[in-house]
């Protein structure tokens, strides 16, 4: 998956305790059948039989390395811990990422699934990878999770303090195919500048484009931002670099054209490039359902997270920089779950 699929299998496997803890996973029925010819008919459940039934909310979530399968092992364990109450049970299973997960959700082979903002959109509309598959208008919005806002870096003696600095300048944005090169171009777009509005684009490798920064053979670069303590953490001392804000009308723009868009905050710590918050945009994480998934167990879900959200910001780095008025709106370019909405209405946090 794209979004932070750098995170070592380290940082990923100490979730899993928590995973396995919290979660159910799902059982294989195993009871031995072999006498149940003679056996008299079921009655029906009474009604106590039938409000005490636990229902199941199966997640899918990305690689076992990556980001998404903690998180969906926080949310699970969240939605767990009160089962007996709402009677739902959560358990969660690993998978190929955004794409695949997309077109699980429309087989129904989950409830409840994670992408990337981007996929969410064209799978709903039937565009990029999606265009065999057709429109899915069936998905719904569940919650908007971290950002993977665009990292504008410049060494720190540079006289470049916003974007616009950078024209007739000599820049790198990645390959030309890359993740972040495809969102600035998207950025571009929107302001009216082409290539032509710089010295030089070098498309090269993120590896290159560090080396080539602290080699001052560049005057800037583009990661994204989970990629920075992958990228930076072994600058030499006499590179120092910090982070220059993308913000402002022209990112107003790209988001009103192209919703699965949303701003984000990159924040001090996650690299020695970032000493104080910087604004910039990019892609983002969504909870996709289908329409038909229980509104019961949506409500639950989104329930969970938002009451109890600095300790769900606090469970993984990602979520951070994560607010909870964005939860029903940062890169959510398709119809909320009415078990979402009605939610979100109870806590107004819907402006609408």
């Amino acid at each position: 998956m794209t979004l932070h699929r750098r995170l070592t299998t380290c940082f990923a496997l100490s979730f899993l305790l928590a995973v396995v803890s919290g979660c159910d996973r799902p059982q294989q029925n195993n009871a031995d059948t072999s006498d149940t010819v003679d056996a008299p008919p079921q009655e029906a459940p009474t009604a106590l039989e039938a409000n005490t039934k636990i229902s199941h909310l199966l997640m899918g979530t990305g690689s076992v390395q990556g980001v998404y399968f903690p998180i969906g092992g926080v949310i699970c364990r969240l939605l767990n811990r009160n089962k007996h109450l709402h009677r739902i049970r959560c358990s969660l299973e690993s998978t190929g990422g955004s794409i695949a997960n997309l077109r699980d959700l429309r087989e129904q082979k989950f409830d409840l699934v994670f992408a990337q903002s981007d996929w969410q959109h064209h799978a709903y509309n039937g565009s990029s990878a999606f265009t065999k598959d057709g429109a899915n208008d069936d998905l719904r919005a569940v919650f908007a999770l971290e950002a993977d806002p665009l990292a504008l870096l410049v060494k720190e003696q540079s006289e470049v303090k916003n974007f616009d600095d950078l024209a007739d300048r000599r820049v790198s944005f990645g390959y030309t195919r890359s993740l972040q090169h495809r969102i600035i171009d998207d950025y571009l777009a929107a302001k009216g500048w082409s290539q032509k509005n710089f010295k030089e684009v070098r498309p090269m490798s993120d590896t290159r484009q560090v080396r080539q920064l602290c080699e001052d053979k560049l005057e800037a670069i583009l990661l994204l931002s989970s990629s920075l303590n992958d990228y930076l953490k072994d600058l030499e001392p006499e590179c120092s670099v910090r982070m220059v804000a993308i913000d402002g009308e022209q990112v107003n723009k790209v988001i009103e054209l192209k919703p699965y868009y949303r701003k984000g905050r990159v924040k001090p710590g996650m690299s020695t490039a970032v000493d104080k918050e910087v604004m910039s945009f990019g892609l983002g994480a969504v909870a996709v359902a289908s329409k038909d998934t229980s509104p019961k167990a949506i409500y639950h879900i989104v329930k969970e997270v938002a009451e109890n959200f600095n300790d769900f910001k606090s469970l993984h780095p990602s979520l951070a920089a994560l607010d909870k008025r964005e939860l029903p709106y940062a890169g959510v370019s398709i119809p909320l779950h009415p078990g979402a909405v009605r939610y979100y209405r109870e806590a107004r946090l819907l402006k609408r």
